[in-house]
């Protein structure tokens, strides 16, 4: 009894600190953003200017949100967005450790997941994508596996989850349709988690028709795509705030398949698919991998059989890969959404924690294992576009990665110390 007490201790004690440590990394960034006035992060920044000023358009909404309260309150859209960031970022970390908190009785699997280069850790390692509205995506998502979890799987009230996306859920999805239409990919995960209640064709049906209000965003998403006049129009009403937007919000489908053209078949190379490989292989297929395995020896279970094709609903994920170049916002979508999927199922903890200490006790396994966490964890990183050549330049995506933060973050403290408390020792090179 002793003994587990303190191992529980222990794990309570990593799971703080990596909570902490999350925490902490994402408050330094928002400040970084906010105070310091960074200019790295425009493409993902200027886009969250884009508004209904010029016409209905997509990915509008939380432009006209920030327009409409730098108008009447003379909020500053800067603050705004980073305040905001801020919060979605930690309501992420929240509900993130909240589902997977249950794996701390492995704690190399729990580091593993946790400190992924494509999951929590994919705006932080690129952090010119801090603002990018995939955030507000992913926290739906992670929302809906919270609610699933807690009154499906925790509670066992199926009528209590129904209300839930039905009043919650269901118009925050309508929504965030209309942030971003990105989202309307994912709609088939989500349907995913649902089914976790089904039982017979019958109960299928009645949860598919819970999603239907959402075909009206989707609709007027199709109807209001974008054109070049509003574009142009938008443009230059966004000029008091020195943003440039991106022209694919102009060009509609053609500009996508253009573009597509260009960094697939112009200045796609050998070394681009050896690293747009080797980041399906380390974002994606090693979670599929592990997972699977899992599956295969009873040691997690599917909520009910209509989830055991799970890989189907990935489908309309993968459409945003044929229509843009940057894969590795893609690939971070899918590892995403594949360990928040798993972490809803049920799962028998003790020969979970038995098949992990199977493992490690072979003495080759175990320093294997060991070996490839280092690699994972600090050696690699998976940036915006997975390591393409962009234009012909040098790109890669073994780097500096968890190391490098820590190094960034040991800075910032210093320089935060020096600038606004006390005076430390000045550091010449």
């Amino acid at each position: 009894m002793k003994n587990f007490f303190n191992q529980k201790q222990v794990d309570n004690y990593i799971f703080s600190i990596t909570l902490v440590f999350f925490l902490i990394i994402n408050l330094i960034y928002f400040h970084t953003n906010l105070v310091a006035n960074s200019e790295a992060n425009v493409y993902a920044f200027n886009e969250l200017f884009i508004n209904y000023q010029s016409g209905l358009i997509r990915r509008g909404l939380l432009g006209e949100i920030a327009w409409q309260l730098n108008k009447i309150f003379q909020i500053d859209p800067r603050a705004f967005f980073s305040y905001l960031f801020l919060i979605i970022y930690f309501f992420q970390i929240f509900l993130f450790f909240y589902l997977i908190k249950k794996y701390i009785v492995s704690k190399i699997f729990f580091i593993f997941i946790s400190f992924s280069p494509s999951i929590l850790l994919f705006h932080i390692y690129s952090p010119d994508l801090f603002f990018l509205k995939d955030a507000i995506i992913k926290l739906a998502f992670l929302f809906h596996a919270f609610l699933f979890y807690k009154f499906n799987v925790i509670k066992k009230n199926k009528e209590e989850y129904l209300k839930y996306l039905k009043f919650a859920l269901i118009p925050i999805l309508f929504f965030v349709i209309l942030i971003h239409e990105y989202q309307v990919f994912s709609l088939s995960l989500h349907i995913l988690i649902s089914i976790g209640i089904v039982k017979d064709k019958k109960e299928m049906k009645e949860v598919s028709l819970i999603y239907t209000p959402l075909l009206i965003s989707i609709f007027l998403i199709i109807l209001f795509f974008g054109n070049q006049s509003q574009f142009e129009n938008l443009s230059q009403v966004l000029n008091i705030f020195n943003v440039e937007l991106n022209p694919y919000i102009g060009g509609g489908l053609y500009h996508y398949i253009g573009g597509f053209y260009k960094w697939h078949f112009y200045y796609f190379s050998y070394q681009d698919f050896i690293n747009l490989f080797l980041s399906f292989i380390l974002s994606f297929l090693i979670f599929l991998i592990l997972f699977q395995y899992f599956i295969e020896k009873k040691i997690i279970f599917f909520q009910s059989k209509y989830q055991k094709k799970y890989l189907l609903y990935f489908l309309p994920v993968l459409i945003p890969i044929i229509l843009t170049s940057d894969h590795g916002r893609n690939l971070a979508f899918l590892s995403f959404y594949l360990v928040t999927f798993f972490s809803i199922l049920k799962i028998d903890i003790l020969k979970f924690k038995k098949e992990i200490n199977r493992i490690l006790k072979n003495l080759f396994k175990k320093y294997a294992v060991f070996i490839f966490i280092f690699f994972y964890l600090f050696l690699w990183k998976l940036d915006q576009v997975a390591g393409f050549r962009l234009e012909g330049k040098p790109n890669g995506i073994f780097k500096s990665s968890l190391f490098a933060e820590f190094v960034k973050l040991i800075k910032f403290i210093y320089s935060y110390i020096d600038l606004n408390i006390i005076d430390l020792p000045e550091i010449k090179l």
